[in-house]
This record gives C-alpha cells, structure tokens and sequence, in this order.
C-alpha cells in the first residue's frame, strides 16, 4: 500500500548549537579543508544584523516529499529557495569544514561538491556529492552521502556509476528526500530510490527501487531531474529531448509527452533541452500540474489520472540561443519558481540583457490580460546570466547575476563573474512589476542564493580577490564569503570569510539552512558549515 503523509517531528532546538561547538574539537571521521593561502583580506566586514521577519511563505506540503523547507535543492515543491526559519545573524561566526574523505571513490577526484543539501528527520544531511569532469580526468564522480550536521563527519554513503558525461552528474544532483526518509536519484535513464538501515549511530544506504526508464531515455541522454506529485507518481524530464514523463510507481504505467510533438506546437518539431528542475502543485485528487521551462519557452503540463502530460499553455521567451559563460544550457538557467499562493511563475530568460520574467499561471486568462505579467531587464547588457532558480517570497523575486563563470584550462581555477545582485516585486494588482533594488557590487560566482523570513535576510556565497598574493595572476587570490543581504533594501549588512583558493570555489550546488539555523554549501574541497555563536 502507498504510504500517505508521514509528519517527521524534528527533534531539535536551536541551543543545540551549544553541543556543535562543543564538540569541534574532537571531531572523529571529519577531515578538515586543506586551507588555502592567506590573505590580506579582512574575516568579518559589518556588523551583526537585528532580525526584521518577513511574512512567512507558507509553501503547501507535498504529502510524498520530507517536510519544506528540507526536501530538495529548491526547499520545496515551488522551489522557493526560502525557510520559514531564522538564519545566521552574523553574530561571532564559526566556521567548520570538512573533505568528506570516508565518501570519496578516488583519491584524484578533482572536486567533491554536495549539490542538494536536504535534511531527513533526525536532522541528518542526505545529499549526492561528487565531480564534474575536467578536461583529462577520470568519469564524473558521484556517492549519495549521509552526513552528521553537528560534526560533518560521515555517517554513510552509496556511490553512484555514471559514465563520463557531465550532464549525467548533473541530473544526479537534483535528488530529493522522500515522506520517508528516502533519497530519490536519478542516475541516466534509471530512478533509483535509498532507504536508511541499521541503527541511527550506524546505518547504511540499502537500494529498495531501481525505475528502469530507458525506453524514454535516447542514447547518451539522461534524466535531469524527477519530482514527486501529489498523487506520488514520479514526473521526470529528459534533458536533449525534451521529454517529460509521469510514472505511476503502483503499476509501473508511463505517461510521456515530448514537448515539441504536442499538437500545439507552434513549428516544426524541434529539440528543446530541460536543463532544470520543475516545481508542481496540486489541481485536484488525481490531477497535478507541473511548470517546466526549457531552451525555448515555458510550459503549463498537467497529468489527469491516466499520467499523461498535457500542455495547458506554452509561452516562448527571449533567447539568443547561445550558452553564455555561467550557464550550463542555450536557455534559461533557473528552475522556475512559483510565488503568491500560485498564481504567478518566473524564471529568467537568456536573452542579450537579462530578463526576469513573469507569467500568469491560470489556465485561461481574464478578460485584458496576458500570459507574461512582465520582463524587468537586470544587470548590464551582454554581462548577465543565471544557472541557479530565484528566490521567491510573497509577490518578491531575487536573481544573482553569475555571468562570466568559466575553468580556466584542465585546473579547478575559474574566470571571475560580473557582479549583481537585484530584486523584482509583483504589484498589487498583479498588473506590473518593478525593479526594487540593485547592488552592483555583490558578486555571487556560483552557489544558489537562499533566504530566511525570520531573519529577513538573503544568504549569498560571494568571491573577492586579494591582487597583492602572487602567484594568482591576473586575477588574484580568490577569497570566498558568506554574505547577508537584507531583503528590504539590498544591502550587505554582513559577511564571513570562509577560506581561499579553489578548495572553496563551488559550482552550482544549492546551499541550506539546516533546522538548527546554521548555513550549509557544498565547496570543490567538501561541506561547509556556519553558525552563530552569540
């Protein structure tokens, strides 16, 4: 029998961070991040932040993922990118690193990055980590990782075979945590689903299901991503193709559509990637819809009771067709993000000047009113891109600019990013938006922003280069930080260095606020962790 909602109580309190930094001294099976080369830069710049909260977000629970804001990359079933729960204040912040040794294959792995940090119901960090493949090395890497939040030591791991295509490594990271503690991933055209055995101080990842979906998956192609609906079937896109599927896990019964050979469509079948992840919501008892954006245009599917995806309303968006520095596709680069209770979903669009987009998401529009709400340009023409979903809160929507981001040669050193950071806001009627503040000097390479309402803050990892450290020419010593946004106006009120060199540059993983309130992201050198200690 399907299992409905199981509500995990999370056995934590905040004054569990007395016992984390109690117990850093002796770590056991945690190994530190190498460091990095000094600098000249300072540790702390600012001064600690007064909570300010925001109206909470309130994303509905999918009864057959973990509880929000803990069960995916995106938080949750909208891909808000928001918790509901206060963040670091910036007040005396430690820092604790680890490699994650015990969960690596090989010793020559180039990075070891946690894409997906979710968080199961004794508060543990479930998460696939591994490697994208550099020019020369080996095949990507990737384990699926069970993690000690307190000590980062690890506590179990998987290791995951892909073969030497780096978008199969990516597809790997968007796996989400199940109603039941259970980690989904995807690994090319299978599904596999892990469940936790053994005692707590000592489990072990056990595969219960392997979904073979190769019928619906082209030859070295593979599955991007697979996210429950509220009926727990399993909806999942085909990155080259542009396929999307809904399996039924009772009957093992597929429904699939491939974009451009719906009816609909407005030319000649063409390929649209699906390079992101999708949010779903809930129609009615057996009918779910999904958003789901590819290289061209953006899409309304639903999926009756027979599974089969329908296209409700498709809406092009501006694209100059090329995969610009920062991007991993020829299109948007966000997940699209669903805000104000449902009725609106934006992405951004890949033309020449950025755009953050907006569109209705009603099935039939009222009278005088258009699929697009807006199109607010962001950031400098032909300096603008973004790899990583907005932040979506209330009618508010953040985008970080990561333009510029590529490896230089066979090293893990990379370009650097034009710097930028923006807000766009809904109006009341849901008639306009507008651009409500800009800071242009905030330059977030490649991690994922995240916000706490009760904080009122917007979390960002953030490069700097330090030019008088040789040896780092042309660009300098790369110095990495946490910095704290606030919300309401754009300014940097905070930020923590948290170390130096490639070792803490990171590629498109998405950072978490643990139940505790500590910051989490995955680094090229492994996991790291920031609390508060006043």
């Amino acid at each position: 029998m399907r299992s409905r909602v199981q509500v995990h109580p999370m056995p934590w309190a905040l004054s569990i961070i007395v016992i984390m930094i109690s117990v850093l001294p002796g770590v056991a099976g945690a190994q530190d991040i190498p460091p990095g080369p000094s600098t000249s830069l300072p540790v702390y710049v600012g001064a600690p932040a007064e909570a300010l909260s925001l109206p909470p977000v309130h994303v509905p629970q999918n009864p057959f993922l973990a509880l929000n804001p803990w069960n995916s990359v995106h938080n949750d079933a909208w891909m808000s990118d928001v918790y509901d729960i206060a963040g670091p204040l910036g007040g005396q912040p430690a820092i604790l690193a680890s490699s994650l040794d015990a969960a690596r294959r090989w010793d020559t792995s180039p990075a070891f990055v946690c894409g997906a940090l979710t968080f199961d119901s004794r508060g543990r960090i479930v998460t696939t980590c591994g490697s994208r493949s550099l020019p020369g090395a080996s095949n990507p890497e990737s384990s699926l990782v069970l993690i000690d939040p307190l000590t980062l030591e690890v506590m179990a791991f998987e290791h995951l075979d892909l073969p030497p295509n780096p978008e199969a490594a990516y597809g790997s990271s968007y796996m989400y945590l199940d109603n039941r503690d259970r980690a989904v991933v995807t690994v090319m055209d299978h599904v596999l689903v892990f469940e936790q055995k053994g005692p707590p101080r000592h489990p072990r990842f056990s595969k219960v299901e392997d979904y073979d979906l190769s019928a619906y998956v082209g030859t070295n192609e593979n599955i991007q991503t697979v996210m429950p609906d509220w009926q727990g079937r399993l909806w999942f896109v085909v990155r080259q193709s542009g396929l999307v599927g809904v399996l039924n896990t009772d009957t093992g019964a597929v429904g699939s559509l491939k974009l451009c050979e719906d009816p609909t469509y407005p030319t000649a079948c063409e390929s649209e990637q699906i390079a992101n992840s999708f949010p779903i919501i809930r129609i009615a008892a057996d009918v779910s819809d999904a958003f789901v954006v590819t290289t061209r245009a953006m899409y309304r599917l639903r999926a009756g009771r027979d599974g089969v995806p329908q296209v409700q309303w498709r809406s092009e968006y501006k694209n100059i067709g090329v995969t610009k520095d920062g991007q991993l596709s020829p299109g948007s680069g966000t997940s699209p993000t669903l805000i104000d209770g449902g009725n609106y979903v934006a992405i951004t669009d890949n033309d020449d000047q950025m755009h953050v987009v907006v569109y209705r998401t009603a099935v039939d529009l009222g009278r005088h009113e258009e699929r697009v709400v807006c199109e607010v340009p962001v950031f400098e023409r032909g300096a603008g891109a973004c790899e990583d979903s907005l932040i979506g809160a209330g009618r508010s929507l953040i985008v970080a600019n990561q333009y510029g981001y590529k490896l230089i040669g066979d090293t893990l050193r990379s370009t650097p990013t034009e710097p930028g950071i923006a807000r766009v806001d809904i109006d009341e009627q849901g008639k306009h938006c507008r651009l409500a503040w800009t800071n242009d000097d905030v330059a977030a390479p490649q991690a994922g922003p995240k916000m706490s309402t009760e904080s009122g803050l917007a979390y960002f990892v953030t490069r700097k280069y330090d030019q008088t450290v040789q040896g780092y020419e042309p660009y300098g010593l790369d110095v990495y930080y946490w910095t704290a946004v606030d919300f309401r106006t754009g300014e940097v009120v905070w930020e923590q260095q948290i170390g130096t060199g490639t070792a803490f540059d990171t590629y498109v993983p998405g950072p978490a606020i643990g139940p505790t309130g500590a910051l989490y992201v995955g680094v090229n050198g492994g996991l790291i962790v920031m609390w508060d200690r006043d």
